[in-house]
């Protein structure tokens, strides 16, 4: 199998264009699979046939989690591929902010909670070797969550720190092992990599691409966090988006296999 990264905040060729935002194409023998739809500028359409991915091939399009960033460009892929079967975590359609004050909307809200999307609760096989799942809140250990100001409507209407309960990730297993693609591992990456760990019985992971969010956690922690990932025997660490600059360079210099996964780039899993 092979993934793609097609929307990421850098690129790695002329040809392609970058903003924050993510969206990642999976080809395995069977099946496309999408992981997010990028970001509100809307590069998704101008990168995937500069790196000559047809959108009609897609068929079933992921969402790791509701916020734009992720999912602005879900019409025009459904436009694109109507065929495409979306998958996505229950409450994903929650309204979804970027401040307390409730001035700055993050996430698509009702757009999304009126779609037609097969449920991920906690896991499901979506094609051979490819499973989406969510980390349930009660296995989340609270240590490894770094996603402060950022705010949800829940059910009463209140404005409370958003739960990311919807946070969504992949599960790919080939002849080469185990690998996770993530979103934006809102819901910690130690605790997506534990749960897929004890979950499917897995020892040892290929590869880690995507968004990790380390973004959030002070230097101060990351001795902590690095001794934390170690465990979890990774090969190859690809982050990108959301993981910024001195994290990144904190997984080089701790772990020996260490790129930045910017869109143009390709990992064979």
């Amino acid at each position: 199998m092979k993934l793609t990264v097609v929307v990421e905040n850098q690129t790695c060729s002329q040809r392609l264009l970058a903003e924050w935002g993510y969206c990642a194409w999976l080809e395995t023998p069977e099946a496309v699979v999408m992981l997010d739809t990028g970001g509100i500028n809307h590069t998704l359409m101008h990168n995937m046939p500069a790196l000559a991915l047809n959108p009609r091939r897609i068929n079933h399009l992921v969402l790791s989690h509701g916020h734009f960033d992720h999912t602005a460009g879900l019409l025009e892929v459904l436009r694109t591929a109507p065929q495409a079967k979306v998958w996505a975590a229950p409450s994903i359609g929650r309204e979804r902010l970027g401040d307390a004050n409730a001035k700055r909307p993050a996430g698509g809200g009702s757009m999304i909670a009126g779609l037609d999307f097969s449920p991920i609760d906690p896991f499901v096989e979506i094609t051979p070797g490819v499973t989406a799942f969510t980390v349930p809140i009660e296995r989340r250990d609270p240590r490894w969550i770094c996603t402060k100001n950022m705010f949800e409507k829940n059910e009463s209407g209140q404005i409370v720190p958003d739960t990311f309960a919807d946070d969504v990730s992949i599960l790919v297993q080939t002849e080469k092992g185990a690998s996770v693609l993530l979103g934006c591992a809102h819901a910690g990456v130690p605790n997506i990599l534990r749960f897929a760990r004890e979950t499917f019985g897995i020892r040892d992971f290929d590869a880690v691409i995507g968004g990790t969010h380390l973004s959030g956690v002070d230097p101060k922690e990351y001795g902590v966090w690095m001794q934390e990932l170690a465990q979890y025997n990774v090969k190859r660490w690809r982050p990108c988006h959301c993981t910024g600059f001195r994290a990144a360079a904190e997984l080089a210099r701790r772990f020996e296999n260490v790129d930045w996964a910017a869109a143009g780039t390709s990992h064979e899993l």
